[in-house]
């Protein structure tokens, strides 16, 4: 069962010595661990070394440590430590490879997984976007995910979970690049003219929950003939941490989610809208 694969990967005293050490650079005080967290000085040794093993590179003096450099791949820790949301991202998991991550969870959602898991892949071998159409995930030169929600809206006003997501994933792309992510109806973020994310929203009414599918190309973005298309690290101005975007979509989605009035979600997604003329 998935919730099981979660149990077996988490490890609590990991996450909270990213907790202090995020973002990279924020320097941490090796006596100010011991005395204010859980995290003994026996146990130190052990959890820096699984970090390691795991891609963290770390510097270390006798008193102080720092991340100097994250891992490539996703790591389900990294990302629980960046986040101080209340539901959304309250567990997450990431899979090497897979179907889809909405296929993942429906199957979580069937199993009675609560509101606000977040499931990563590194790359899904049956992606897919709106109308069908197959969503090109290729390893590492994206963030692909899915979030499962049980929302208290109203059926007929599903379609704006996706609003909120488009939203969320503009906030968060924008602080990176210089110039504005625009929405193209339905469901696309836009910058430089070329398609930069795309979001899926499935239902059905033998659920009593709703999948809200995610990819957002970073690294690079696949050719299609065409159709435009976008990636994050053309725009930006510095390296992009795929832990660190995901951290801040997760945030601000459920800022729109849980914190912003509908109307007011309505509103500030028509604004953005993007008219091809």
């Amino acid at each position: 069962m998935i919730s099981h694969l979660s149990s077996q990967l988490r490890n609590p005293k990991e996450i909270e010595l990213l907790r202090l050490l995020w973002p990279i650079g924020s320097e941490a005080v090796l006596a100010e661990i011991f005395e204010r967290t859980s995290i003994r000085s026996a146990d130190f040794p052990i959890l820096v070394e699984s970090l390691q093993r795991c891609g963290f590179i770390f510097n270390r003096t006798e008193k102080t440590i720092s991340i100097a450099q994250e891992p490539e791949l996703l790591i389900p820790e990294a990302i629980l430590a960046g986040l101080r949301t209340t539901t959304i991202g309250r567990d997450v998991l990431v899979f090497r490879e897979t179907s889809s991550t909405n296929d993942r969870i429906r199957q979580a959602g069937l199993s009675g997984a609560a509101e606000g898991l977040v499931i990563f892949a590194e790359s899904q071998t049956s992606g897919r976007g709106s109308y069908g159409r197959k969503w090109l995930s290729a390893p590492r030169s994206g963030l692909w995910f899915s979030i499962l929600l049980r929302t208290q809206i109203l059926p007929n006003r599903w379609p704006i979970l996706v609003q909120m997501a488009a939203m969320a994933g503009a906030d968060a792309v924008e602080k990176l690049v210089n110039q504005p992510v625009r929405i193209k109806l339905p469901n696309d973020l836009i910058l430089g003219g070329g398609k930069l994310a795309g979001f899926l929203l499935e239902t059905s009414n033998s659920w009593d929950f709703q999948i809200l599918g995610i990819g957002i190309n970073v690294r690079s973005a696949p050719e299609i003939a065409g159709y435009p298309t976008s990636a994050v690290e053309q725009f930006s101005r510095r390296a992009v941490s795929r832990a660190a975007l995901a951290i801040d979509f997760l945030a601000h989605f459920e800022e729109w989610y849980l914190q912003t009035p509908l109307e007011e979600v309505s509103l500030a997604f028509e604004r953005r809208v993007w008219l091809d003329t």
